[in-house]
């Protein structure tokens, strides 16, 4: 690799923590970040206060039948809409789920354009992590309408707030984790149709909404007079179109009232999905200014819950079956033979092709045993001899086959230092893989061979890796763990103390073009 392309890869290493998550044994968790403001974040003071709601909620939900495909819930400060989506997960609790797809969306417009699934393995509460279905997330993000975007989450109610309801109303359950953007029209239908390839029988779509912002800091005042009851009247009629699962007529009566509806997106894109046999029910409204006895500000919540005589109509997998639980696979630590390197090559530009196009990356089955393995994988394209974009994962939950793929298309169309890569230019871009051994602790931290070992240094919640190739950019052993350090955020000569381990690990490297030194022969 040239060594302005190292100079680059090493200035994405610094900026892209999430998307080039490191290796290592703690998990890659989301921590919460409205907890102890808008609800509350002891474990003891917010299960008390769940049980309160879903208890409530029970009494008012006894007219829904058979177990929930998909539900409509409020996500304001608990202790405005907790009574609401009380009724609402009322409905679900303690009925098995084996994956939750969460719909949100993003109040601050993060991402502009499109979906976003983030790239972690679980998202903390303050009742437990909730771990994600990392294999249904890869399928997501297959396609070039979704995409990892750690901002859209940042601080995300519409989001977070679900998630301690579900995680007290469900017992166990993977979660996918969903927001989106501003979607065209043109996007939707394809959005829902790329979600149902992870809805099954055993799934739940969760959807983040409140109702109608009434008042004049929600630029939305259509009436002055009788203001709850057209409020009301407002939001009624816009759930009676949810439940005649009518995206069109919704989306033209949100055009022609101006309801100021904040998760229509997620809806619209729920009307998408549901199943021709889908009926629902109104379980719980009412507004924040009930309590307050005014409503020239307010905000409404409207609790719906969705049923199916056939559920989704798509049975779960089957053991052995493509989707169902498998044990989880290692890192190999094996070298790449070069018929598996020919594929993985392979794999890599039909993506490169397929995304830059605007189309979907193949589907891909591979039953080759060393293309299984969970190993970290980078995908660097080079554009006549300069990088054009390079992004990795350190930590895949998928085979090393779809981790190529998945690389390959963030790299094409997710590199924040790059343009995504036109399709005009795919002719031109050539295709380098690295494939990442297993990491392992050393005793001394320079007793490694530089040039040939990448680095990962570890300090608590602290870490940070270099990859092999980014040695050249450094004088000696020392230099390079210094660097390090400071890029974990410890001080330069924190790798010399016993609390800070430093693990190792190799790369193969291959290929469309052949090393330099094999050209020149």
């Amino acid at each position: 690799m040239a060594r302005s392309n190292v100079a680059k890869l090493l200035a994405l290493l610094a900026v892209a923590p999430v998307a080039l998550s490191c290796g290592g044994e703690e998990p890659n968790v989301w921590e919460p970040q409205l907890a102890g403001s808008w609800y509350p974040a002891g474990s003891a003071t917010l299960e008390k206060m769940l049980d309160s709601f879903l208890a409530e909620g029970a009494k008012k939900a006894k007219g829904v039948e058979g177990r929930p495909i998909a539900l409509i819930a409020p996500h304001a400060g608990y202790q405005f809409c907790g009574r609401c989506a009380g009724a609402v997960y009322a409905t679900v609790k303690g009925k098995p789920y084996r994956r939750v797809v969460l719909l949100a969306f993003s109040h601050r417009g993060i991402p502009p354009r499109g979906v976003s699934v983030l790239d972690v393995d679980a998202f903390a509460t303050p009742l437990g992590n909730v771990p994600v279905d990392r294999e249904a997330c890869a399928t997501l993000l297959r396609n070039p309408r979704f995409r990892n975007v750690p901002a859209a989450y940042a601080g995300e109610n519409s989001f977070e707030l679900l998630l301690p309801f579900l995680r007290r109303a469900i017992a166990s359950f993977h979660l996918v984790p969903v927001i989106l953007g501003r979607l065209e029209e043109s996007d939707f239908a394809p959005v829902a149709e790329t979600l149902r390839k992870v809805i099954d029988d055993e799934t739940l779509v969760a959807v983040s909404s409140d109702f109608t912002h009434y008042g004049i800091r929600f630029d939305h005042t259509p009436f002055t007079t009788d203001i709850r009851a057209n409020v009301e009247k407002q939001d009624k009629g816009a759930v009676a179109l949810i439940l005649k699962r009518d995206p069109a007529g919704f989306a033209k009566y949100l055009e022609e009232t101006r309801a100021t509806i904040c998760g229509a997106t997620a809806i619209r894109v729920l009307l998408h999905l549901l199943p021709e046999k889908a009926t629902g029910q109104l379980v719980d409204y009412y507004t924040s200014g009930d309590e307050a006895g005014r409503h020239d500000d307010c905000v409404a919540y409207a609790g719906v819950v969705l049923t199916a005589p056939g559920q989704w109509g798509t049975p779960p997998p089957k053991p052995g079956e493509k989707g169902a639980e498998k044990p989880a696979a290692e890192v190999r630590d094996a070298p790449i033979s070069e018929a598996g390197q020919k594929k993985l090559l392979d794999i890599a530009r039909k993506t490169l092709v397929a995304v830059t196009d605007g189309k979907d990356a193949p589907e891909l089955k591979l039953d080759d045993a060393e293309l299984q393995g969970r190993n970290g994988v980078f995908v660097t394209l080079n554009k006549n001899g300069e990088l054009r974009g390079c992004m990795g994962n350190f930590k895949p939950a998928t085979p090393l086959y779809h981790t190529v793929a998945a690389q390959a298309r963030q790299s094409a169309l997710e590199d924040p230092r790059f343009p995504a890569v036109r399709p005009i230019e795919v002719g031109d871009i050539d295709i380098e893989i690295s494939v990442l051994m297993p990491e392992k602790p050393i005793k001394d931290p320079l007793d490694w061979e530089f040039g040939k070992h990448g680095i990962i240094v570890r300090r608590d919640w602290q870490q940070a890796t270099y990859l092999p190739q980014v040695a050249e950019q450094f004088k000696s052993k020392e230099e390079m763990l210094s660097s390090c350090c400071r890029k974990a955020g410890m001080l330069s000569a924190m790798w010399r103390d016993p609390a800070t381990t430093v693990l190792i690990y190799t790369a193969q490297v291959f290929g469309e073009k052949p090393p330099a030194k094999e050209k020149a022969k």
